[in-house]
């Protein structure tokens, strides 16, 4: 039986840049593929024949070399990827070009379940560490038919634990590259984010609380707590909580950002 065609396509974006990701794909039909390749998802290994070949439809292969870039920090997320041979790292960079290796997938691992189902881009960077083959499903199929039969409640907790992976990755950036001071000016955006759209909010959190989130002692985090206040980025505080500002925050960890 003859091979199918395999010529690589061209592809520009909107802006009538070079598309790397797409420009570097294969196309095969579905009867090219082995179900069990999409079966490694575990979400997808009960899954019928018929909704794996709809789940197929756009899957592509990618042929990569060695330090070719799968994806970057912060792009759209596109797809959900599968090692099909090989071996991909997945790692953070500080503003300094310092590394942090989260994990190296090797074949049969998949990644970026959780970018796709917790917001809009990646959180972390994809390099091919050797020659390697993956498979990329698009994103849109995968959640139209995995979040097709669910109630609003399972795709709910679903989308909660996997924004919980990616508030962890931050978490093990911050401890990786941040001193004590970024990782407590941090930690507090973060939450104050969440408490609401003011630029002023009540937090609800003890010295000790921030120093066991941020990894250090209560008096490092009194020390810095003191200094947040004299900048003004702390209006008020008593031993229940503070106010915070987080505009004031902001200018401050930007100018901290800019000394170092």
């Amino acid at each position: 039986k003859s091979s199918p065609s395999l010529s690589p396509r061209i592809v520009v974006d909107s802006e009538g840049r070079l598309d790397t990701f797409q420009s570097h794909s294969l196309y095969y039909p579905m009867s090219q593929f082995q179900m069990e390749d999409l079966k490694v998802l575990p979400c997808l290994s009960l899954f019928t024949e018929k909704d794996l070949e709809y789940i197929g439809e756009g899957l592509e292969i990618k042929n990569l070399r060695k330090n070719d870039t799968v994806f970057i920090e912060s792009e759209p997320v596109r797809h959900i990827f599968i090692v099909k041979d090989g071996a991909v790292k997945l790692f953070k960079t500080s503003s300094e070009g310092r590394e942090l290796i989260i994990r190296v997938m090797k074949e049969g691992d998949y990644f970026c379940c959780a970018a796709a189902l917790s917001g809009e881009r990646y959180f972390v960077n994809a390099v091919a560490t050797e020659d390697s083959i993956i498979i990329n499903l698009p994103v849109e199929i995968f959640k139209k038919r995995l979040f097709g039969g669910m109630n609003p409640l399972t795709m709910k907790l679903i989308k909660g634990l996997c924004n919980r992976i990616r508030y962890l990755s931050c978490i093990v950036e911050d401890l990786t590259f941040m001193n004590v001071e970024q990782r407590v000016g941090n930690l507090i955006m973060r939450i104050a984010a969440e408490a609401g759209a003011d630029n002023e909010v009540e937090l609800t959190l003890t010295h000790q609380e921030i120093a066991s989130m941020v990894g250090t002692v209560r008096e490092v985090v009194s020390r810095v707590m003191s200094k947040l206040k004299k900048e003004g980025v702390i209006i008020d505080s008593n031993i229940k909580g503070f106010r915070v500002s987080k505009s004031r925050l902001a200018r401050f960890l930007k100018d901290l950002q800019a000394e170092l």
